[in-house]
């Protein structure tokens, strides 16, 4: 390895692990304790050491210490990152708290083994940083997923319990005995989950399994077939860079049943076979019909790109040569469109209901840093897009771009700019902003169009070209990795797992006052924890109306029809009872995450609700709560006396 490569990227290298431990200052900046001193120290030590990296020595390179096997050393360090990566998630240290301390410390782990490595194999010191830190970093964002494989019986997360019982609707007449209505909002997504409902599987453990197994098999899947795209033109290594996109795709993340469309348009399609690429196109097109109405152009507008990419203008006439990609595009919105207006019908819903975010609010003001997302969705998007713009920037420089049209030019960056407009306009509506996974279809695209561009133009550079901007080359390769990783670890938590016995007896009780409501008859209307109805915990009969998610959303888009039928149902005391989520009044202002979303629940439901109904019974810390009307003293005596030991 270069002596000056090095000594460059030991200057990066403590610049980036004080900038993780300034991270971590900023984040725990309201707790002055022994780590916060540590980090602090350790950021004052990284600071003084970057300006002593000028005074080394000559020939300092042959101290580093030289693995004898590589296979062995990948080995231990492997090993060594799944151990830190289990402590990580174990060990309730304050310094593991933080997404930043524990991005600090792989951050000074993978630039210690980057340094041993290249100073063994005579690489670069930034490729075997970014191995090392995309290692650490796809452990510990598949380790995320793990929390999530529970056998509880109550919903793990804010949405989840929906999830589940959203799925089960494509198999409701045998869950619950009676066709119910389709899901509005992702049907495809729901139709993924109902798989194991279609064959009669009802474990909550095996549905769990079964969602994270989406999760990472389908991001897993289109990596591998968009890597193998870019390493047949590169020659780069397929594991490396497919662990680099499935890390790149989860920074919005790409959502698994979008991914469908991916890999059904990069399995089909075919440069010489416009036909094989038309039909599935119209599959996937089918597909993101049901999915979301952003979604509807994606299959078509893929096919274009990867026909712009591959496929020269040669001279011909712009329509002869735009004449596949039209069709594409067109044919493949038609059959969206219908496919979506075909299942509304067969749903049984309300068509009314579908499209409820065209009426939702727009909160420009988390394009940029907020309390939702302390990045912003612009900045965060930026970042996101640095590392490829940069790559692209420095083969521009080099004048080793492949050469294209500017037809085939204009519509890539067309395309790029479609979906960058639209998933901003998409992410500043209520209910998103608080990630990048609205931009998700620019997501697909960016790594889709940037991605191929790089491939084909490393594979037209000869190598004394390439020589001259290799160290730049390289610095922005472990960039592509850093910058994905710092997402990765923005995610923490622990691996915590609720104990089996009390969410037992919770639900004893629980079951003992459902019992009590049967003998006094009536719907019960379960607004959260409806997946207890799904997997057979409690045996009552559902009411398909107001189920969580769907009445945020409609409480979002200010849906006066469904409201109104709604609040009416509560003055009528249609239901014996409600089992609902906290019943916190608190009105939220702008310092706070989510403030819109959780004041349009207050006013739309938790208000209207309490005006009519009154809380009797709580489990989990006040997470379950159960309703009945106001006025009932003998149906309340009744289920307290229910709780009573012995009863």
């Amino acid at each position: 390895m270069s002596q000056d490569e090095t000594q460059k990227f030991l200057r990066h290298w403590l610049l980036l692990l004080g900038t993780a431990c300034v991270w971590f200052l900023w984040e725990s900046r309201y707790v002055r304790n022994i780590w916060f001193m540590g980090m602090a120290g350790m950021a004052l030590v990284c600071a003084i050491l970057f300006f002593l990296t000028w005074k080394l020595k000559k020939n300092f390179v042959e101290k580093i210490p030289s693995p004898k096997n590589e296979v062995g050393s990948w080995t231990a360090f492997s090993l060594v990152a799944l151990v830190v990566t289990a402590l990580f998630f174990n060990l309730r240290f304050y310094i593991f708290s933080y997404g930043s301390g524990r991005f600090a410390i792989a951050i000074g782990v993978s630039g210690i083994f980057g340094l041993i490595f290249s100073r063994k194999l005579e690489s670069s010191p930034y490729l075997a940083f970014a191995k090392c830190l995309l290692v650490f970093a796809v452990l510990h964002r598949v380790a995320a997923f793990v929390p999530e494989i529970q056998s509880g019986p109550f919903a793990l997360g804010w949405s989840e319990g929906s999830r589940f019982y959203n799925a089960s609707l494509f198999a409701s007449e045998g869950i619950y005995g009676s066709r119910l209505p389709l899901p509005v909002l992702h049907p495809s997504r729901y139709l993924m989950q109902a798989l194991p409902f279609l064959v009669g599987i009802r474990s909550i453990l095996f549905h769990r399994v079964w969602q994270v197994a989406l999760w990472l098999g389908m991001t897993l899947w289109g990596s591998w077939l968009m890597a193998k795209r870019f390493n047949g033109s590169a020659k780069v290594s397929l594991p490396w860079l497919t662990a680099l996109l499935f890390l790149f795709f989860f920074q919005g993340a790409v959502y698994y049943h979008l991914m469908v469309c991916v890999v059904l348009v990069l399995l089909g399609y075919k440069k010489d076979s416009p036909l094989r690429t038309l039909l599935f196109v119209l599959l996937a097109s089918a597909w993101a019909g049901i999915s979301r109405v952003n979604w509807m152009p994606v299959p078509g507008l893929m096919a274009v790109a990867l026909y712009l990419l591959e496929t020269p203008f040669n001279g011909k006439k712009w329509l002869k040569y735009l004449i596949w990609p039209i069709v594409w595009v067109i044919a493949g919105f038609v059959v969206a469109y219908f496919t979506k207006q075909g299942y509304i019908v067969i749903s049984g819903e309300d068509p009314a209901l579908f499209d409820s975010a065209f009426s939702s609010a727009l909160l420009w003001r988390r394009l940029w840093p907020n309390a939702t997302f302390f990045l912003g969705i612009v900045p965060a998007i930026l970042l996101v897009m640095l590392p490829g713009a940069a790559l692209f920037w420095l083969r521009f420089r080099q004048k080793s771009l492949p050469s294209m049209h500017w037809l085939q030019w204009l519509g890539l960056a067309g395309i790029l700019g479609v979906f960058f407009a639209g998933g901003l306009v998409v992410s500043v509506k209520i209910g998103g902003g608080g990630d990048l996974h609205n931009l998700d279809g620019f997501l697909v695209f960016w790594v889709l169009i940037v991605g191929s561009i790089l491939a084909m133009s490393l594979r037209s550079t000869q190598p004394n070209e390439y020589a001259a901007e290799s160290q730049s080359w390289r610095f922005w390769l472990a960039m592509a990795v850093i910058i994905p990783a710092f997402f990765a670890f923005m995610r923490s938590g622990y691996w915590s797992f609720s104990a089996a016995q009390s969410q037992g007896t919770e639900l004893s009780d629980l079951k003992r006052a459902v019992a009590v409501l049967e003998e006094n008859g009536g719907d019960v209307l379960f607004i959260s924890e409806r997946q207890l109805l799904t997997f057979g915990e409690l045996d009552l009969q559902v009411v398909p109306d107001y189920e969580k998610v769907f009445l945020m959303e409609m409480a979002m888009g200010n849906n006066i029809e469904y409201l109104s039928r709604f609040r009416q149902q509560l003055e009528d005391h249609t239901f014996t009872a409600i089992i609902s989520d906290p019943l916190s009044t608190n009105i939220q202002g702008s310092n706070r995450g989510f403030a819109d979303e959780n004041n349009a629940w207050v006013e739309q439901v938790v208000l209207p609700m309490l005006a009519e109904y009154e809380g009797v019974l709580s489990w989990r810390n006040g997470e379950i709560n159960l309703l009945v009307p106001q006025g009932e003293t003998i149906l309340i005596q009744q289920l307290l006396e229910s709780q009573q030991p012995g009863n």
